[in-house]
Parts: structure tokens; sequence; C-alpha cells
């Protein structure tokens, strides 16, 4: 009978391979179901008095689709006291319905779940709905041009009959701050009946949008929070053991042998200053020759910088340095279109040159800065002159994206020519990213120039005028 042993033993993996596979099961991973929550605050300025029955939410995507997932509130909790045809939802859930309804839940919260990519792309119907659908009152809201992901809005739709939509206007949504809540009593109810008849009816109601990370980016948050536990355990256990030899701040008490250090060590300075001269002459007579070997000591202390300020960063000091200054950036950077879909599954992952877009400086002064570092990295590979060469078979690719980033919209050949350039020898040389700049910029620069210069013409020209009547 063969050994079942011998079927189970697990087939060796080189190390490539193995790194491939989970970075496709990340990739690959199913990622989890947003929500869409919906607190409903008050619904003002109805048609009539009568007491609408529910709020049902419901969301429909682009292509038609949607709708079956939906969920109602109960019966409003109060009547404005102001207002007749004002209602107050609210209070403990005495009529909720529908399949994202929970058990002990606020009457006024709805929620709806679905993939977090359907739910930001989808149309969300919200409908106030009467005993009689005749009088029911809805209102459509597009998710991705209200929030972002993890972010909350207070809101004012404006209702409109299903039956005649046309009776209110449109349904656009529209910020709270930018909306006064009618106040104020009023005893005739005529007078009422014509406010009602003025004012267009409203839903007021909270909305948040909750989903998960990518999976490569839960996966790096995974990551960092279990580096950044490991250093603060290596942290922990150093400082106490440094503490405890420290004794107070007195090392040579506890190391009397401590000050023997200083028997090698004042020789050594004094040899090491009196050859700083000598050095540096070697350095200055001999820096075309050793130009290479300056330039990997001077990476090496580069990426032993690097190092180092990662690993300070991991601290709980240098976190929190670093949260003061990059979270307000990181915040920023997560509300535009380009951030949403890079941290979250909100549809397709956006490509280099839309990220590059989205970082990169807009204004005249800051593209003309990126452009002259992008052309001097390219052409550095001179100071190396044959070697050199093969370093622009990794920049070529970055230059074409940036400079594709800063002016397709101006030039969207461009990044092409900037790619050539860097990949063909000897022609580093031609200041691609600058000649967009030149482009987009030259023709404004050169129009506020010769309108200066005219200006400074017919100015001087009524000078001369003004002192030849005097002289007269």
């Amino acid at each position: 009978e063969p050994s079942s042993s011998a079927s189970s033993t697990p087939i060796p993996m080189d190390p490539l391979t193995a790194t491939t596979r989970v970075a496709k099961a990340i990739m690959s991973a199913p990622t989890g179901n947003g929500k869409l929550i919906a607190t409903i605050l008050s619904a003002y300025d109805l048609p009539d008095d009568v007491t609408p029955t529910s709020v049902r939410m419901s969301y429909a995507q682009d292509d038609g689709r949607g709708g079956y997932n939906e969920i109602s509130t109960g019966p409003p909790a109060a009547r404005h006291r102001d207002h007749a045809n004002s209602f107050k939802f609210g209070g403990a859930n005495n009529g909720g319905r529908g399949g994202g309804g929970s058990n002990g839940a606020a009457a006024n919260r709805l929620e709806l779940s679905a993939p977090l990519s359907t739910l930001f792309e989808s149309t969300v119907t919200f409908a106030l709905t009467y005993p009689d659908p005749s009088k029911n009152l809805t209102s459509r809201c597009t998710i991705h041009r209200t929030l972002r992901v993890n972010d909350t809005q207070w809101l004012i739709l404006n209702l409109d009959s299903e039956t005649s939509p046309a009776k209110y206007g449109g349904g656009s949504p529209i910020r709270s701050s930018a909306s006064k809540i009618s106040s104020g009593g009023n005893n005739s109810s005529a007078r009422d009946d014509d406010d009602a008849q003025q004012q267009r009816p409203t839903l007021r109601l909270k909305l948040r949008l909750e989903g998960p990370y990518r999976p490569e980016i839960s996966a790096l948050v995974n990551l960092s929070n279990s580096w950044f536990a490991a250093v603060d355990v290596v942290s922990d256990t150093a400082m106490g053991t440094a503490a405890s030899l420290a004794g107070g701040n007195n090392i040579p008490k506890n190391f009397p042998s401590a000050k023997l250090l200083l028997v090698p060590a004042v020789p050594l300075a004094a040899i090491t200053v009196a050859a700083l001269p000598i050095i540096g002459g070697v350095l200055v007579v001999g820096i075309p020759f050793l130009l290479p070997v300056i330039l990997i000591v001077l990476a090496a202390a580069l990426g032993l910088g690097a190092v180092g300020s990662g690993l300070y960063l991991s601290t709980r000091n240098g976190r929190t340095r670093i949260q003061h200054v990059a979270e307000p950036t990181y915040q920023t950077f997560l509300m535009t279109k380009t951030g949403q879909r890079i941290v979250y599954d909100v549809g397709p992952r956006p490509s280099p040159q839309a990220l590059a877009e989205a970082v990169l400086p807009t204004d005249m002064l800051g593209k003309l800065g990126v452009s002259l570092l992008v052309d001097l990295i390219g052409s550095a590979s001179y100071l190396i002159p044959i070697a050199g060469e093969g370093f622009d078979l990794t920049w070529a690719p970055i230059s074409m994206i940036l400079v594709g980033a800063l002016y397709d919209g101006v030039i969207p050949n461009l990044k092409y020519v900037a790619l050539v350039e860097e990949l063909l020898p000897f022609t580093d040389w031609i200041p691609s990213a600058t000649l967009g700049w030149v482009k987009e910029f030259g023709p404004n620069i050169m129009d506020e120039g010769r309108r200066k210069m005219g200006d400074a013409k017919r100015t001087g020209r009524r000078e001369r005028e003004a002192l030849a009547n005097m002289t007269r």
C-alpha cells in the first residue's frame, strides 16, 4: 500500500513564484460590501398636513439594475409644532421594514448593503410614502457626486411628486449649510397654506458611505500595524535596558573603564583634523576620477539616512511627528477622485499617470520647478558617460509618465518624445519637460510682456508730450 505521506509532501517553491502567488491572491481577493447609511431627520413644507407613512430608500445602478434592495423607516415621530405640514423622524424602531433593518435600530436610520463599487456609482432614491400612493414624493441623489467613502454629509433634498415630477422642479441635493431650516410660527392657517405652496417640500437627512479598503491597501495597513507593533516592543525594551545601564545618567560610575576610551580617541581626533586639508586637496585634484566613488558613497549615505529615518518614523514619537505634517495632505488627497480609487474599491484602479496628475502641481511656477527637475535627472546620466546610459532605461518610463501628467492637455505626444530621448543614447540633453512648459505658458508670458511694453511706450509718449507742452 503506498504511503500517504509521500503524496502530501509539499512541492518546493522558489521565492519569486511564492511572492507572485501571494500578490495575485491579494489582488483577486473578494472585497467586502459597502454600507450606505441614511439618518432621516425631518420632512419640511409638504404639500398638505397628511401624515406620511414612511421614508423608503433604494438604489439603482447606472445600467438600470438595482432597486430590489430597499428599506423603509417607520412613520414620523412627531409633527413640527410650528408647521402642520412638517414632520420629524426618530425614536425607537416602531415600524421599520425592509431588507436592511435590524432590531433595536432607530426608526429613522436606514442602511443598504451592496458591493462598494456598486453603491458608489449608483443613484439612491428616497421616497416619502403616503397611504395614497399618488401623493408619494421622491428625490434622487447620485452617490459619487455627493459623498466620498467613509465621509458623512448633511443634506437637504428637494422632493418631487412621483406622478408629476415637474410640479416642484428638479431634485438636486443641496448642502444644509447653504439652506436655512424654516422657523418661526404663524397663527394664520391661510398663511401656512400659502407658505406650503411657496416652499418646495424637502427631506433633511444625514448620509454616510462606508466601505473597506482595497485588498492590497488592507494588506499594507495590516503589515504596517504589525511593523509598528514590533518596533514599539523593540524600542521599549531598548529604552528600558539603556535606562537601567545608565543608572541616573552616570555611565562612568557604572563603567569606571569608560574613561579609558579617551586614550585612543584623542589621538585619532587629532590625526583626523590634521588630515582634513590633505583629504580636501586630493578630492579637488582627483574629483574627475573619483566621481563614481563619490556618487556611490553619497548613494550609500542617502540609503543609510533613509533607513534611519524610516526606523525613527516607525517609533511612537516619529509617528506622532509625521502625523501632524502628513495628516492634512493625506486627507486632502483621500477626498480626490484618484485618492478614492486608489484606497477604496470604487471602480477601476487609476493609471500611474492619473496618480501623478493628482499629486503634481498645476500652477506656473510649480510646473516649472518639476519640469526642470525632470530634465535635470534625465541628463544626470552624463555624470557617468557610459554606465549612465543604463540609468536611462529605468528613468525613461518614469519621465514619460511625469511629462504626460504635466502636459498631456497641451501637447499629447510630448510624453513619447520624452520616452524616446531618454532611451536613445546622447539625446538626454533635450529638455522635453521644459519645452512643454514653454508651450503652455510661453505665449501668455509673451503676450503679457508685449502688453506691458505697449503700456510703457504709451506712458513715455504721454510724458514726452506733456514735457514738450511745458517747454513751449
